[in-house]
């Protein structure tokens, strides 16, 4: 019997074309992609087994920090647009360097439509004209009110190039990875960056925290880190057309203290910061 659904998987070699792919699969009506810096040799090898297709693990383990896996499950019937987008977005996986992509028929799928009507007998708090009038406020105006740089860097960077950008911007805590066309990879938050370069100095703090495998994996990972796009999170950004409330949202979701603002092309334009955003909505609320 023909599966219904299929699990795309692309092991993604070429990071500059991280958000050309997603751009494009999300454009043929992918739901979602999860991206993972790598699955660790011992947890791909088991993974695929469980699949029989134990095989084919060697290529989750070469070149762990400088890949991206991408998952997403999606019908039968989006497939064949699906691996069309990614082949187009990435120039042909024959291309050197580029990575590869395959599908796992998969069996039941729960939990890919989701509701979208408010649940019912939910009341929200009342809103002041002020508080809507915030809400809705643009982006745009934002930007030139809060005239914030935003703190840019490449992917190879390495961790003390990125620190020694953000300290050139204290009041920016979110680092912007770009591509060699400057185009969002991704972004580095403070705190990830000073584990990161602490970790080198205090090594005992991180061991003695330590409690089971799985951190003792993660802190192994944490020492292999080299440059930016290491330990960069997934892309995280609004438009200048976007409300405030978008951005709030998605600071709030991501717990983040700021993000970027991209254009149409998900290049950089500006940053927003969250301490900002509160001095803002204060001050429109007088």
């Amino acid at each position: 019997m023909p599966a219904d659904h299929f699990l795309l998987i692309i092991i993604l070699d070429d990071l500059d074309r991280l958000s050309a792919v997603l751009d494009s699969l999300y454009a043929v009506g992918v739901p979602g992609v999860t991206i993972m810096n790598s699955l660790g040799g011992r947890k791909a090898q088991s993974w695929l087994e469980d699949f029989g297709l134990g095989g084919i693990s060697r290529w989750f383990q070469s070149d762990e920090v400088a890949q991206r896996t991408l998952l997403c499950a999606l019908p039968a019937k989006q497939v064949e647009a699906a691996i069309a987008a990614a082949e187009q977005a990435i120039g042909g996986f024959g291309r050197q360097n580029s990575g590869i992509l395959f599908t796992i028929p998969l069996g039941r799928t729960l939990g890919l439509k989701k509701r979208t009507l408010p649940e019912q007998g939910v009341s929200t708090p009342h809103a002041s004209t002020a508080d809507r009038t915030f809400s809705a406020y643009p982006v745009s105006k934002a930007l030139e009110l809060m005239d914030f740089k935003p703190v840019t860097v490449r992917a190879n960077a390495s961790l003390e190039d990125v620190a020694e950008a953000l300290l050139q911007s204290p009041s920016t805590h979110v680092a912007a990875v770009i591509s060699r066309t400057d185009h969002l990879l991704g972004l580095v938050t403070l705190r990830a960056l000073a584990d990161q370069i602490f970790l080198g100095i205090m090594p005992e703090l991180f061991v003695q925290e330590t409690r089971d495998l799985e951190q003792a994996v993660a802190l192994s990972k944490m020492t292999q880190v080299r440059s930016a796009a290491d330990i960069m999170i997934e892309t995280v950004a609004v438009r200048t057309d976007d409300p405030i409330s978008k951005a709030f949202q998605l600071m709030h979701q991501h717990d983040l203290s700021g993000l970027p603002v991209v254009n149409d092309s998900n290049q950089v334009l500006g940053f927003l910061s969250l301490l900002e955003l509160l001095a803002l909505e204060l001050e429109m609320g007088q």
